[in-house]
């Protein structure tokens, strides 16, 4: 049964547990999310897959709104089995309550479902380095333990096992009391305004890795200098990838640890993202 695994990855995590679950299942293929949307002008997506996935991460909770709008344009006919896959750096929340709710409205159901703990790249938020922001060898631990996870749910899926995680109310509560205001009233449906926040330090060389590795667009550079469109996923990469530490926010310099998952350094992912739009 050919598989197709939909995926929203702003610095790799998400990326790199498509990849190995697309090795693990065989005959797959992974496509991102931004893409497709991109290239979508009939407001319906067509699934070439009987089999298909879905692996993005926890976002206050919930579901990143890029991916709620691309399951509300996807015809699933035909679609038999679906997963979902939830790299969580800051607590489970309840992405995958949210994502059976979207489903169930499109008459299919979540056959199998899991959390996978992350190291959180939310560097903006004040909690960012107390909710896992590891380095050196704590860091190589979670990354080894995620990986023996992904395999154990990546083999799940394969055999098409039905289950799907409890997702924690505790957890979805401290996540919106830790998160801004507007995430507290409600499901976040709109960061696209959010990039208000950042703005560009003297450090900036105009290199343009924010620019390359933005997957919405939103950044254009104009001499030399990087500009926020407003449309905005708030998936932390431009700031996680600046070599300078040149994005401010608030007016300040971040100076808290980086995180971008090791399989996908800024070449790495560049180049990922330059392949599937040539691919066309």
């Amino acid at each position: 049964m050919k598989t197709c695994i939909y995926t929203f990855s702003g610095t790799g995590t998400a990326l790199s547990i498509s990849d190995q679950v697309s090795t693990v299942v065989g005959d797959a293929t992974v496509e991102r999310i931004p893409r497709l949307l991109a290239k979508s002008t009939a407001g319906e997506i067509k699934v070439g897959a009987p089999k298909i996935g879905f692996v993005f991460p926890n976002y206050f909770g919930g579901i990143p709104n890029i991916v709620r709008t691309f399951i509300r344009q996807l015809n699933l006919d035909g679609v038999a089995y679906i997963f979902a896959i939830v790299p969580a750096g800051g607590g489970q929340g309840y992405s995958l309550k949210f994502l059976q709710k979207e489903l169930r409205q499109k008459g299919k159901k979540l056959h199998y479902g899991r959390y996978a703990a992350a190291i959180g790249n939310y560097i903006v938020a004040g909690s960012y380095e107390s909710l896992g922001s590891k380095s050196g060898e704590r860091r190589e631990k979670a990354l080894a333990l995620m990986r023996e996870k992904i395999h154990r749910y990546a083999e799940e899926i394969k055999a098409e096992k039905e289950s799907i995680q409890r997702s924690s109310l505790m957890f979805f509560t401290i996540n919106r009391l830790l998160s801004r205001k507007e995430v507290r009233k409600g499901i976040v449906k709109d960061t696209s305004g959010w990039d208000k926040e950042y703005s560009i330090g003297g450090k900036c060389t105009g290199c343009g890795i924010c620019a390359k590795v933005c997957q919405a667009s939103n950044i254009v550079m104009r001499d030399n200098t990087p500009s926020f469109q407003h449309q905005c996923y708030r998936c932390m990469a431009c700031i996680q990838y600046c070599p300078q530490n040149a994005i401010l926010f608030g007016g300040k310099e971040l100076d808290k640890p980086k995180y971008v998952h090791p399989d996908f350094p800024a070449e790495a992912m560049i180049k990922r993202i330059r392949e599937q739009e040539e691919r066309g």
